[in-house]
C-alpha cells in the first residue's frame, strides 16, 4: 500500500437510486443512480481536498462493486484495502422524498461490506497513516463491523494515529441503546476527532447543548464538532467552544453533506487549522455539497470552498472559554 496515504476510512459503500426531486421511489418515474455510503463519500471528498485517502471495505463481484472500484481509482483513492467478494453483493439503497425529508429503503443485509472481518485487513499497511475515519454506520452494519472497527481503532491508538469518528446513528441499523453503548466505548477509548449532530448528541445521552458534552464523556476528544445544519456548527477544542454560522446556499439535497463536512474537518486538523478556520472550512464544504442531488454530484474542491468563504459575508463566530 502506498506510503503517501494520509487517511484510511473503513465502512460500506452503497449504490443509491433516486426518483426526481419531490417524488417517491414507488412512482412510475425515471430513476437516477448515484454512488453513496458515508465513508466512501468521505474518502472521495478528502481526495478532492488534496489529501491522499484509502478505503478499507468489501464490494461484490458485480457491476456495482466494479463500478465503485473504477470511481475510487479515477478519483485518486487507494483501493489496495478493498476486497472483491465473490459470494456477497454490493449494498443498495432507494431514496424517496416526503414532507419530512428523505425516506430510505436499504438492501444491505448480507452485503459484501458487512462480511468484512479484521483478518481481511493488513494492519501493518496502515502504520504510516496520520488518521483513520470510522462511523456508527460502519459499526451498525453488524458484529463484523464492530469487531473490525475496534481492531482498527486499537491499532491506531497503539501507533499514534488519530481516530476520526462520526456517530451517524441510523435507527434502521441498530437500536439506540446498542448505538449508545458502542459509540460511548469508542469515544471513551479511542476517538480524537468526534463528529455528530445536535440530535445525535441528545440521543446518545450526552447533554442538550454542545458544551454539555464535556460533562458526559469520561474522555473528551481533542476536537468535537457538532453539526447543526442551517445553524452552522459548534467546534469544541483548545479549551474553547466556537459557534460558527453556516453559509446561505440554495439546497437541492442534504445527503452526503455531513460526510463532506467530516472530510474537511479531518483535512483541516491535518493542516493545523485553528478552530474558526476549521469550522468555517467544514461548513463551506458541507454547504456546497448540498447544491446537487445525491452525495457526490456537487461535492466541491478546495478552491470552490475558498471562493465561497471569501465572497460571502458571515456573522462573526461566537467564542466562549470552556
Amino acid at each position: 500500500m502506498p506510503h503517501d496515504v494520509e487517511v484510511f476510512a473503513f465502512g460500506e459503500p452503497l449504490v443509491g437510486v433516486y426518483p426526481p426531486r419531490g417524488r417517491s421511489i414507488a412512482d412510475d418515474v425515471p430513476l437516477s443512480k448515484t454512488w453513496g455510503g458515508d465513508t466512501s463519500n468521505f474518502v472521495l471528498a478528502l481526495s478532492k481536498l488534496g489529501h491522499r485517502a484509502a478505503y478499507l471495505s468489501k464490494v461484490g463481484n458485480d457491476v456495482f462493486g466494479h463500478g465503485f472500484l473504477n470511481l475510487w481509482r479515477a478519483s485518486g483513492v487507494d483501493v489496495t484495502g478493498v476486497v472483491v467478494d465473490k459470494v456477497h453483493p454490493t449494498g443498495v439503497y432507494f431514496a424517496s422524498y416526503s414532507q419530512n425529508g428523505h425516506e430510505f429503503v436499504y438492501y444491505r443485509r448480507g452485503s459484501a461490506a458487512s462480511s468484512m472481518i479484521p483478518d481481511d485487513i493488513r494492519l501493518e499497511d496502515l502504520s504510516h497513516a496520520k488518521a483513520i475515519h470510522i462511523s456508527g454506520i460502519s459499526q451498525g452494519i453488524g458484529s463484523n463491523g464492530v469487531d473490525t472497527s475496534f481492531a482498527l481503532m486499537e491499532f491506531a491508538k497503539k501507533n499514534g494515529i488519530m481516530v476520526s469518528y462520526d456517530v451517524n446513528y441510523r435507527p434502521l441499523l441498530w437500536s439506540q441503546d446498542e448505538a449508545r453503548e458502542i459509540a460511548s466505548l469508542s469515544v471513551a477509548e479511542y476517538v480524537d476527532i468526534l463528529e455528530l449532530t445536535a440530535d445525535e448528541m441528545k440521543l446518545m445521552g450526552w447533554g442538550e447543548a454542545p458544551e454539555d458534552i464535556v460533562h458526559y464523556l469520561p474522555r473528551v476528544p481533542r476536537i468535537v464538532a457538532v453539526k447543526m445544519g442551517a445553524g452552522g456548527c459548534c467546534v469544541l477544542g483548545e479549551g474553547k467552544k466556537m459557534t460558527i454560522p453556516s453559509f446561505a446556499i440554495d439546497v437541492a439535497d442534504t445527503v452526503g453533506a455531513g460526510d463532506a463536512f467530516d472530510a474537511a474537518l479531518v483535512a483541516g486538523v491535518l493542516e493545523g487549522m485553528g478552530l474558526e478556520e476549521l469550522g468555517t472550512f467544514a461548513n463551506a464544504i458541507g454547504a456546497l455539497t448540498c447544491r446537487g442531488i445525491g452525495p457526490l454530484r456537487t461535492q466541491p474542491r478546495r478552491e470552490e470552498a475558498e471562493g465561497l468563504i471569501s465572497r460571502l459575508r458571515r456573522v462573526e463566530p461566537i467564542t466562549q472559554q470552556m
